[in-house]
């Protein structure tokens, strides 16, 4: 019974003496990174070498992090100064696209001269046509009212009246589809000299 709880006792102290260096890792209070090495390699003297390889390594990379952020500064200035080269450029550009391109506003003015003059050309021609077209119309209801007993010659005359306006109206039809033809010819012209 002695025996069997000295072996109790001493197995209880192996634990203790393994456990209670590491209980500092996690458990309990924190501790300062110093002592949890110190406890570490009291526990694993070995891995003390890991540590310094680890340092080693630590020091490494903040070395090349360096690096990379100069360097990263000095690709960010070029950037800039590359960023106000291009919109330099492109200022220039534009200005030499204007200047060019505004060579043809003397030819674009004639073309629109054209066109506008053709415009209201056709609006008094459609205004007449349709003027015309009323004329027309009020004549035939006049013809085809039965309560008028229109006599044998008022209706040869209206008829006479309808035919002469007919007449006058064909032409003009067709000068005011040549004018129209004519205004979008002249707006395409204007289409294809755009900017």
């Amino acid at each position: 019974m002695t025996t069997h709880m000295s072996v109790i006792k001493s197995s209880i102290l192996i634990a203790a003496a393994v456990i209670l260096p590491l209980s500092s890792l996690g458990c309990g209070p924190q501790q300062k990174p110093e002592e949890v090495k110190a406890a570490l390699i009291s526990f694993d003297p070995s891995f003390k070498a890991v540590l310094d390889k680890k340092a080693q390594i630590d020091s490494q990379v903040e070395t090349m992090n360096g690096e990379f952020r100069a360097k990263q500064g000095e690709i960010n200035s070029k950037i800039m100064e590359l960023e106000e080269e291009l919109k330099a450029e492109r200022k220039e550009l534009y200005a030499k696209t204007h200047d060019l391109t505004a060579q043809l506003d003397p030819e674009r003015q004639k073309i629109n001269s054209k066109a506008e003059e053709l415009k209201v050309k056709l609006t008094g021609k459609e205004a007449r046509a349709s003027s015309i077209r009323s004329s027309i119309k009020n004549q035939k209801g006049l013809l085809d009212n039965k309560k008028l007993s229109l006599s044998a010659q008022e209706q040869a005359e209206l008829q006479g009246n309808v035919e002469k306006a007919r007449q006058e109206l064909a032409p003009l039809e067709e000068e005011i589809n040549t004018l129209r033809r004519e205004i979008q010819l002249y707006r395409q012209e204007l289409n294809l000299l755009k900017y």
